[in-house]
């Protein structure tokens, strides 16, 4: 379960770090509906983590609005990355029963 947590966290590291470098209205607006998207689907299996929303998706949506795009960005993979990790909680806890 750590090495499969481990190789997601870093593998969306990585993606982060590809999406940070072109900071654009586009980008974080495609960044926000997905980390939105996801956190919904993971939300709908109840493996939404507590804080995605307070902390990461509603400062991600003020950032945009606001014009900072880099952080908008920052935050709403961040949020994805949550919810990506939640899924994989879902999916364990499906195979262990």
């Amino acid at each position: 379960m750590r090495k499969t947590a481990l190789a997601l966290s870093l593998a969306l590291i990585s993606a982060t770090s590809v999406v940070m470098a072109d900071a654009t209205k586009q980008n974080a607006s495609k960044a926000i509906y997905d980390a939105i998207s996801a956190n919904n689907k993971v939300a709908q299996q109840g493996y939404e983590w507590r804080d995605t929303y307070k902390k990461l998706l509603g400062p991600a949506k003020q950032a945009y609005q606001k014009g900072e795009y880099d952080k908008a960005i920052k935050l709403a993979n961040t949020a994805k990355s949550h919810a990506t990790l939640g899924m994989e909680q879902a999916k364990q806890k499906a195979n262990a029963l």
